[in-house]
């Protein structure tokens, strides 16, 4: 499975941004860190109650969880490389310590992105948590 290189990823860059045209910039260059996957085109790996197609898929190696993602939107790309550089390369242990849906009001990104924005990122920390086998809320 290909993965991308998020360590440029960060939280506290984001919170540390002055305004949201700051974030939103920000956003849009982790997009380009996710490369694109079309093998990961599937059915099956699809993200459901995310507006914009996109696609993710896991698999857990020695203990650590490993994912990928893809999709046509900068945006949702950049989304998705905040929430996996959270979670990937995790362990159970790692991950269930985790609130993956307080993570854009910890941002600073919910109360400034569009209702369906804020639902992608919900569906991608769903899709995440079906991958992981975790009960969804």
């Amino acid at each position: 499975m290909i993965t991308d290189n998020l360590s440029a990823v960060s939280l506290a860059r984001l919170q540390e941004a002055d305004n949201w045209q700051s974030k939103y910039r920000l956003i849009m260059e982790w997009g380009q860190l996710i490369s694109p996957k079309p093998e990961l085109r599937e059915p099956a790996n699809a993200i459901r109650g995310c507006e914009a197609a996109a696609w993710m898929t896991h698999v857990c190696i020695d203990g650590h969880h490993r994912f990928a993602f893809d999709s046509d939107s900068r945006v949702i790309k950049g989304l998705a490389a905040l929430l996996l550089a959270h979670i990937d390369n995790k362990t159970d242990a790692e991950l269930a310590r985790l609130n993956l849906n307080g993570l854009l009001e910890a941002a600073g990104l919910e109360k400034h992105m569009a209702p369906s924005r804020n639902n992608g990122f919900r569906a991608m920390v769903l899709r995440a948590g079906e991958l992981l086998e975790l009960p969804v809320e």
